[in-house]
């Protein structure tokens, strides 16, 4: 396979450059021999020796594969003329990197991973492990940084438009982030109410697979005419309507919970979900309005240096609050977890309203120099094409594997559990949050973890309909046939997913009880 491609111009396509193809070029002899030593170190006995060995090898092979290509690069473009064909057009030669760089650093990664395991094996520690192999990626960065990988026809462009790209990266971030917690508000409210009905189960169940069998694309295209239309309504008669409708399902549902005795099974059931549907419509728009103004504040709060600021100690504080959970969830002493336990919710509650208010003046700004008499739905971010059918979609999306996974953790839970609080004199409330959730949290996670990774990449999608995002990078690149511009948007997009899925990997963590945790891995 080539290991480069050298591009006489950014569109042209280039010619492949092999291994050897250099005249007086032995550097990937070494690279080569290097490759073949893990054969011989397989066969050592000695985990703890065999296993160092592998990490330092793997790191080494990584750190040659990005570096040897950057140094023949170099001698390319001093001889362009030499390799490309007379006549070319030559202007901004690139060096494009080809399928056995990639071969090569997943070969690098594979030997690192190997000896990771034999550390793991033979009772290294965790966060030395860590440390190790995270050695990799920090020379990469390293690499970066310092300008050993300019060479690269992907860093020409990120030199061309990384600021562009940061904006898009936030964009992208804020995308996955608010609907997710839109949909993990939704989906965990209704997978507690079909563990709970089991007369509404099925249709639950049943109305979030339907969604998640709707491509994206038909999604992004249903939605686009009815939240055009929403847009162009003005705000008092939209909030009119939703009163009306709220008052509305809300007298249904009253008069349900008097009747339902008097009534048929099936007559029940129907009317059920009549009220649901009901109640449905104005809390789907408040939704829809809230999710979609809360990220163009969110993004406002992003643009402007001190709101920025201000995210940042708020994000701090949420930090320190899911550290002292942790804390206080694992020591023994009751007065010192009392003590820490008023600290940890003072905290939360801090950066719980300095969110709130940061939101509110950044959503105050957004609205500004416009009357609440002449204010539309537009006015707060609904539209046909942009944030709003994205974050629809995207919310939509989320919901099956979070709906799925809250049913069956909660009604997996061993029936004599429950009962043995209930004996206890426990309220159906304590029953919940100090049994059932505990116990479910796990699964849950795993939901949410499956719900945010597959967000990453659907919100690339939603730049087909003016969303931005990442997606612009990655359709201006198939447009212009430029796998440089491709590879700007979905490496990164690739890199949220896994800072992403570590992350909610920590959340898990830091609220699952040591217990639960030593139950579900066994």
């Amino acid at each position: 396979m080539p290991i480069l491609e050298l591009k006489p111009n950014r569109i042209a396509s280039g010619i492949p450059i092999n291994l050897f193809e250099l005249d007086g070029d032995f550097r990937y002899i070494a690279l080569f021999l290097l490759s073949i030593v893990p054969l011989v170190i397989a066969f050592q006995n000695d985990r703890a020796r065999r296993g160092w060995s592998l990490v330092s090898l793997g790191i080494l092979v990584i750190f040659l594969t990005l570096l040897l290509p950057a140094t023949a690069g170099v001698d390319l473009l001093a001889n362009v003329e030499s390799f490309l064909d007379e006549g070319t057009n030559i202007s901004n030669p690139r060096i494009l990197t080809s399928g056995a760089m990639v071969t090569g650093l997943l070969g690098g990664y594979i030997v690192l991973f190997g000896g990771l395991i034999d550390l793991e094996t033979v009772g290294v520690p965790r966060w030395l492990r860590f440390s190790v192999g995270g050695l990799a990626p920090l020379l990469a960065v390293l690499m970066v940084l310092n300008g050993s990988l300019d060479i690269y026809s992907i860093m020409v462009e990120f030199s061309q438009r990384g600021e562009t790209l940061g904006q898009r990266f936030v964009e992208h971030f804020v995308f996955v982030i608010v609907s997710l917690i839109a949909g993990l508000i939704v989906g965990i409210a209704l997978g507690l109410w079909a563990s709970r009905d089991s007369r509404i189960e099925p249709v639950i169940l049943y109305a979030v697979g339907i969604i998640q069998t709707v491509p994206s694309l038909a999604l992004y295209g249903i939605l686009l005419v009815p939240m055009a239309r929403l847009g162009n309504q003005s705000f008092t008669g939209v909030l009119t309507f939703f009163i009306v409708t709220l008052l509305i399902g809300i007298g249904l549902l009253v008069l349900y919970i008097f009747i339902q005795r008097l009534l048929p099974p099936q007559l029940k059931s129907t009317l059920l979900i009549l009220c649901v549907a009901v109640l449905l419509v104005p809390l789907g728009l408040l939704t829809t309005i809230l999710i979609t103004f809360g990220f163009e504040a969110v993004l406002v709060s992003y643009g402007d240096a001190t709101l920025r600021t201000a995210n940042y100690f708020a994000a701090a504080g949420l930090l320190v609050f899911l550290s002292l959970s942790w804390i206080v969830q694992r020591i023994d002493n009751d007065t010192r977890e009392r003590r820490l336990s008023r600290i940890r919710w003072v905290v939360g509650m801090a950066s719980l309203i300095a969110g709130i208010v940061i939101i509110s003046i950044a959503g105050a700004r957004f609205v500004s120099g416009t009357s609440f008499t002449s204010l539309t739905i537009r006015d707060l971010g609904v539209a046909g094409i942009g944030t709003a059918p994205a974050l629809i979609a995207l919310t939509l999306y989320s919901l099956l594997p979070l709906v799925r996974n809250t049913y069956v953790g909660l009604t997996d839970i061993d029936p004599a559990v429950i009962d043995s609080g209930r004996g206890l004199g426990m309220t159906p409330s304590q029953i919940f949050f100090q049994i059932e959730l505990p116990l479910a949290f796990p699964v849950i996670m795993a939901g949410v973890r499956s719900a945010g990774i597959s967000l990453v990449g659907i919100a690339a999608i939603a730049s087909i309909i003016g969303a931005g995002a990442l997606g612009d990078f990655i359709l201006l690149g198939v447009n212009s046939t430029s796998i440089d511009l491709i590879l700007l948007g979905a490496l990164p997009a690739i890199l949220l997913a896994v800072i992403l899925d570590v992350l909610m990997q920590l959340v898990e963590a830091f609220f699952t009880s040591p217990g639960i945790r030593q139950v579900t891995a066994s």
